[in-house]
């Protein structure tokens, strides 16, 4: 199964950067008095041929005490959590997914399940959400693109004890099933928009994100997010954004070097954890 933020940057995966830039995704650091976090913004899906690390976001991860995911992305994790994700996404009752999408969306989505190399009657049996994520996904690996993102690329390097993690597994994935049954339609019928500009979308995401344009990557992501049901958007970033502040103060309280990897997409707009973390009266400071 997909990292949850990855099912929104898997609809803006792009098909490669049009010239060479320098790399310095946006890195801050968040303090209260003398102590002190760092939070990186990551993708977490990216181009194998992509340099997006610096020195500077290398010495921070060599020195931190606690390197921070927003959940545990460990194989075995991962096993466990894809499991429980396709009993939750497929009907038991005889439902096919054709009983529920009309005529329209079903054209759409044998198209784009045909471009992508799916057999369509793999996805007759699966929820809405389900459709979009394993669609999504396929025309992902289609143009080369795996769920190898920040996080993953890090993962081999750090000893178990030195990760931590914001959110259970159980948590990312009631953020997909717990909606209702329109608000899974509008996201269905949201990536069936996005598969015709996949790469032009992508190619702006990374583009603002490896050159640390965080102002450009907020309007990038905000209009895509326009397709998206709100009561979806409210699970997957806000509610999030929320529900992290809590542990984030924990690790300033317990002054421990910390370096924190989320989503770029919850680190930027109005009521990003930075945004709420400044509401607090913590000290904001873009070091990249």
């Amino acid at each position: 199964m997909m990292s949850l933020s990855a099912r929104l940057f898997a609809a803006l995966c792009m098909l490669g950067l049009a010239a060479p830039v320098a790399a310095a995704p946006a890195l801050w650091e968040v303090r209260d008095g003398n102590s002190a976090i760092r939070i990186f913004g990551s993708v977490h899906v990216l181009p194998e041929d992509l340099a997006w690390r610096t020195s500077l976001f290398d010495a921070l991860l060599a020195r931190a005490d606690r390197v921070i995911f927003e959940t545990d992305l460990s194989f075995a994790a991962m096993t466990e959590l894809g499991a429980r994700a396709y009993v939750e996404g497929i009907y038991v009752d005889g439902t096919l997914l054709t009983d529920i999408i009309d005529d329209k969306m079903e054209r759409r989505l044998r198209q784009v399940a045909a471009s992508a190399a799916v057999p369509f009657g793999t996805l007759l049996a699966m929820k809405p959400w389900m459709a979009a994520n394993t669609v999504s996904a396929a025309a992902m690996a289609s143009l080369g693109y795996t769920a190898a993102g920040v996080e993953l690329v890090l993962l081999p390097e750090l000893e178990a004890g030195r990760l931590g993690f914001l959110e259970s597994g159980d948590e990312q994935l009631a953020v997909l099933t717990g909606g209702s049954v329109d608000e899974q339609l509008a996201m269905l019928a949201a990536t069936l928009d996005d598969m015709a500009s996949l790469p032009k979308l992508m190619s702006k995401v990374l583009q603002r994100w490896v050159t640390g344009n965080p102002e450009a990557l907020a309007a990038v992501l905000a209009v895509e997010a326009g397709g998206m049901d709100a009561a979806f958007m409210e699970r997957l970033i806000h509610a999030r954004n929320r529900n992290w502040i809590a542990p984030l103060e924990a690790m300033l309280a317990d002054d421990v070097e910390s370096l924190v990897i989320v989503g770029a997409g919850h680190l930027v707009g109005d009521g990003s954890v930075l945004d709420l973390l400044e509401q607090q009266g913590y000290s904001v400071e873009r070091l990249q």
